[in-house]
């Protein structure tokens, strides 16, 4: 009976040493990742069943606008060139590119990137919209041009499918690193 009752205990030991573990991979160095994981898991009464709770929405709306302002919100966060274009800001021409994020299924199981979207407008010179490529996936170094409206930014509940658009914001491009 002893055995028994030390291979259960062993089991239950080694059972909680695995999900640590699995929650270890799952930390992000991505602010963006980071700050709408620590939102989730302090709100987890935020969709129960079919209903969302509209003043826990309210709140992450506002503490994204409050994130979009810290200088690292697109710090390490994988987007993808959507479209290129040219236009003319406070008289001077410039390259307007439009950068998403994007689904990877690379991505680990526990990441929450592939159910976050958010959209940048962003404003480059000519010499880095020379280093670009549409549909190219990368790294932005940039600051913060335009804050985007809080209202655009929602969470989608559809089916089994749960995402957080976090909104669009334009943005004035200083680098871009290749995700490779």
């Amino acid at each position: 009976m002893k055995r028994i009752f030390l291979f259960f205990v062993a089991a239950a030991a080694v059972s909680c040493t695995n999900n640590e573990t699995k929650e270890a991979t799952t930390t992000s160095n991505i602010f963006i990742e980071q700050k709408v994981s620590e939102f989730v898991a302090q709100h987890p009464e935020w969709t129960s069943g079919d209903n969302t709770n509209e003043e826990i929405t309210d709140k992450f709306q506002h503490e994204v606008k409050r994130w979009s302002n810290e200088e690292d919100f697109l710090k390490d966060m994988p987007l993808q060139l959507k479209s290129i274009r040219d236009t003319t800001v406070s008289g001077q021409e410039v390259k307007l590119g439009t950068f998403s994020g994007y689904n990877d299924n690379t991505r680990p199981s526990g990441s929450i990137l592939n159910y976050i979207q958010v959209n940048v407008d962003g404003i480059m010179p000519a010499d880095i919209a020379q280093q670009v490529k549409v549909n190219g996936k990368y790294t932005l170094e940039a600051m913060m041009y335009r804050q985007g409206s809080r209202k655009d930014v929602k969470l989608i509940n559809v089916a089994d499918f749960r995402g957080y658009d976090l909104g669009k914001y334009v943005f004035s491009v200083v680098k871009v690193n290749p995700i490779k």
